[in-house]
């Protein structure tokens, strides 16, 4: 485990595959530590009904840890649908999505076990964990989607409202979440201290750019910056050192320190390194 998670409250329950900890008011941060990918999804209460912000890996079932969480009515809210964030949504009745046909298509097909097998090989994954899980079946499967959601979409969980903030780039249905009234922000695959991944084919630097300079203009107004993959807290004033950084690299002002090519990221990309995060793009995407 990560050094942050040693500072916060964790919270028992009955599963293994997950570690939960509060980190906020009516917040819970649902890790995954044991895959490579330590992905966190958020369940976020409010008086009458609790959101779920991502639903994982699909590995275990994250419905009966919420179960063990919480007993109000509970909707799903993906901050965008890659697989490792939408891994649970079957599981629920009551899905908000994007109305993207890239969602909807996600929604519709899932995604097979040969497009995500490599996320359960024992390089990937503590299978000592994950014990009941049967690994060569493992896939993502549809889900329905219950209602769409656009930019500025207020989400009320009874004394607690939530916004949507279209952040598009990482992937076209990529969204934030904003408690304004907390000064909380979920950040998604947008920002995280760690690799932040941006080569896959559906990735536009562009669109992403134009994205983090909405989150860097609410920098000033939050208390909280909760990312989607490592650790779950970051300071408010990260989200403005992204784009100062991300505009070094668009300007060619900041030099890669390596290729990414790896088992995980299988095309030819960049690593551009900062303090708190860095960047893995895929070389043509700078051309």
């Amino acid at each position: 485990m990560r050094a942050q998670f040693a500072t916060l409250k964790e919270v028992s329950t009955s599963q293994d595959w997950f570690k939960v900890y509060e980190v906020g008011q009516g917040v819970f941060a649902i890790a995954e530590p044991y895959n490579f990918q330590e992905v966190i999804s958020y369940l976020i209460i409010g008086a009458e009904k609790a959101l779920l912000f991502d639903t994982g890996m699909g590995l275990s079932s994250i419905a009966s840890l919420v179960e063990e969480l919480t007993d109000l009515p509970v909707t799903v809210l993906n901050s965008h649908t890659h697989y490792d964030h939408m891994g649970g949504n079957h599981e629920f009745d009551r899905v908000l999505a994007m109305k993207l046909p890239y969602t909807q298509n996600r929604a519709d097909h899932g995604m097979p076990h040969s497009t995500v097998a490599h996320e359960v090989t024992a390089e990937a994954i503590c299978l000592n964990h994950l014990t009941e899980a049967d690994t060569a079946a493992y896939r993502i499967k549809p889900f329905d989607i219950s209602q769409f959601i656009e930019d500025g979409s207020l989400i009320d969980l009874g004394k607690r409202t939530l916004r949507v903030i279209t952040v598009p780039g990482h992937t076209p249905d990529a969204i934030a979440l904003l408690d304004e009234a907390n000064g909380y922000l979920w950040t998604g695959d947008t920002f995280y201290e760690a690799p932040i991944w941006l080569f896959d084919p559906e990735t536009d630097l562009n669109i992403y750019r134009q994205s983090i300079g909405r989150l860097g203009q609410l920098a000033a107004k939050l208390t909280s910056v909760f990312p989607a993959h490592n650790t779950p807290i970051a300071s408010p004033n990260r989200l403005t050192e992204l784009v100062a950084a991300f505009d070094e690299v668009l300007s060619g002002r900041k030099e890669p320190v390596s290729s990414g090519e790896s088992d995980h990221v299988s095309d030819d990309a960049l690593h551009f390194e900062f303090e708190h995060f860095s960047f893995m793009i895929r070389r043509d995407l700078l051309e």
